[in-house]
């Protein structure tokens, strides 16, 4: 209780400049240049990084700014144990990016909604091995509604894919399209490939050879869930990273 309590009047005094932070036993490192007026409260965001396959603990780095400008931003690395810990201001949406040796780059975007009024949000991140035939999915790349036109929501976790690309220069991947089952399947598959040459393109534009992206649509012949819910049709409707080989 003394600790979340501390953590609820935490103001953000940083103005400009870059420090070092020790917390709990865990470093990291902050830059902030938002002036305020009035202390902010503060939220812990707590979990593991693990290992998809075997749940593992994983040592790892997460980098964090906050949206829409960066002037909230900072990196970590996580403990032995997997176990990370990161202080941000609450009512804020923060993008992410999770980093490992020898894994595929995890991009991810969170709202800092206290919901439970504690204080404290748990979030767990699963990183896949970049080993060839491992699948990555795309978490937050977007697309028009039935169409192929890229949101630009979308750009950071492309960006981080071709900056993953980038570190690993003999990597080669297959970009695979699939929607939801429902609908015309002629369409469908239209669609799905129309979409995996859309962010083939936007990589490409990031200096991404050609020659090391090949394309596979599906449609809906592989839907993760037959559910009929929005939240099962959104699973569905999806971009996968195979990889090809390291």
């Amino acid at each position: 209780m003394e600790r979340t309590r501390l953590l609820r009047k935490v103001s953000t005094l940083l103005l400009g400049i870059m420090v070092v932070v020790q917390a709990y036993g865990q470093e990291y490192v902050l830059y902030n240049d938002e002036k305020q007026e009035a202390p902010q409260e503060m939220v812990l965001v707590y979990g593991h990084i693990l290992d998809a396959a075997s749940n593992k603990p994983v040592k790892g780095h997460i980098n964090f700014e906050k949206m829409p400008r960066a002037n909230n931003v900072g990196f970590i690395s996580n403990k032995e144990n997997g176990s990370y810990q990161l202080h941000m201001l609450e009512n804020r949406k923060y993008t992410l990016e999770i980093t490992a040796e020898g894994y595929i780059t995890v991009f991810d975007i969170v709202d800092i909604e206290d919901i439970d009024a504690d204080g404290q949000i748990k979030k767990d991140f699963l990183l896949t091995a970049a080993a060839d035939g491992n699948v990555l999915r795309m978490n937050n790349l977007l697309f028009e509604l039935g169409q192929a036109q890229i949101l630009k929501s979308s750009y950071d976790e492309l960006n981080s894919l071709a900056q993953m690309l980038y570190n690993n220069p003999k990597m080669k991947i297959q970009l695979e399209g699939h929607t939801d089952f429902r609908g015309n399947p002629e369409r469908n598959m239209k669609l799905s490939e129309d979409r995996v040459i859309a962010v083939r393109e936007y990589l490409m534009a990031q200096n991404v050879r050609k020659n090391r992206i090949k394309l596979k649509a599906f449609g809906g012949s592989q839907p993760i869930t037959t559910d009929k819910s929005e939240e099962a049709k959104m699973k569905n409707r999806r971009v996968e990273v195979r990889i090809l080989s390291k």
